[in-house]
């Protein structure tokens, strides 16, 4: 497992591994709701992992400019959906072709900024009740967990609607990635600004306006939603320090009520995995922009560290994968349960 980088200008959640694959699958009877649920990465087999090595897939020119094409899938059952929403914002493995045309850096030096097949751990959540959003574009393409404004205007060679530049974008690492995980610049150019609301339209609005759905679908439902955004991350920190199993991000307790954040820690230690709280990861744009710890709308982030499921930098390990998709899965019922009936675990 390589280690995060060591330059500490890069945001707490860009890891430097390298990813890849068809992604992950659903047990039967789970519906992937897509009109092209094959247009960015082939779903393997229902509960097989296919290439561990998770190969990238690359979307044609012609396919990625379709106004029909859809950058997500929605995993669900027919059941009535619980008030649990799942979001997988960086396990994208699709590259546009036309990026990479436009890329000084190979596809591998790319995959850096990929959650190493987080998504493959997730099959399991639909089964239960919890609708499951899954990002197939590359995180290199454009990134789903920042604000639509988080650009570098000097990426491009015309004007750009930019807010103030956050931490994030000074970095490098703002809603069109700059910088490989390895702080390599992706483009040798600038790009065309037509480039930013091309790529925010195809696949962040459509992501967003996906999540809202969910969202709003749970809250008219159940009267309360808790929106649960799931990450991989790296097994060390930038100064070389061990991670634990698990982080949560709650914002630092603004996203999520104290009693139903200490029943998600029970659950993980009550499994024999090590967690940690806000650091180095307290929950991006997704988790701050959809969790009040004050409302009935609440959010948590889970980054996941790759050393539970990988088989060193760049592939799945089959026995383990599959062991921690049944620790995932028995989570979700235990959500659905906990919070899903009364809106807190309290």
């Amino acid at each position: 497992m390589s280690s995060v980088l060591t330059d500490q200008m890069v945001p707490d959640d860009v890891g430097a591994t390298t990813s890849g694959d068809p992604q992950g699958a659903v047990s039967g009877g789970v519906a992937i709701q897509s009109p092209h649920p094959s247009s960015v990465s082939p779903a393997p087999e229902q509960f097989g992992l296919g290439d561990t090595t998770l190969p990238p897939v690359v979307v044609g020119d012609t396919l990625f400019e379709d106004p029909g094409y859809v950058s997500f899938d929605i995993y669900e059952t027919a059941a009535v959906q619980s008030a649990i929403v799942a979001s997988c914002p960086h396990a994208g493995r699709g590259y546009p072709a036309g990026m990479l045309a436009m890329a000084a850096q190979p596809v591998e030096a790319l995959r850096g900024l990929e959650d190493f097949g987080v998504d493959c751990l997730l099959p399991g959540l639909a089964a239960v009740g919890i609708p499951t959003l899954v990002n197939r574009v590359a995180r290199a393409f454009l990134d789903v967990n920042r604000d639509a404004s988080a650009l570098d205007s000097a990426m491009f060679d015309g004007p750009v609607k930019a807010a103030k530049p956050c931490h994030h974008v000074r970095a490098g690492y703002g809603l069109i990635p700059k910088l490989t995980a390895a702080r390599k610049p992706i483009y040798a150019n600038r790009l065309d600004a037509a480039e930013a609301s091309l790529r925010t339209t195809i696949v962040h609005a459509p992501y967003h306006a996906a999540l809202q759905r969910l969202t709003d679908k749970a809250m008219q439902q159940h009267g309360h939603v808790l929106l649960v955004d799931f990450h991989s991350m790296p097994g060390q920190d930038r100064m070389n320090n061990a991670l634990p199993d698990i982080i949560f991000g709650d914002g630092h307790g603004t996203t999520l009520d104290r009693a139903t954040a200490d029943a998600v820690s029970g659950f993980f230690k009550d499994a024999g995995l090590s967690v940690g709280w806000n650091h180095p990861y307290a929950g991006g744009h997704i988790t701050r922009s959809n969790g009040d710890a004050r409302s009935a709308r609440q959010a948590l982030q889970i980054e996941i560290n790759r050393n539970l499921y990988m088989d060193g930098p760049a592939r799945l390990d089959s026995q383990r994968t599959l062991g921690l998709r049944e620790t995932i899965s028995a989570f979700g019922a235990f959500l659905v349960t906990t919070f899903g009936e009364t809106g807190t675990a309290a």
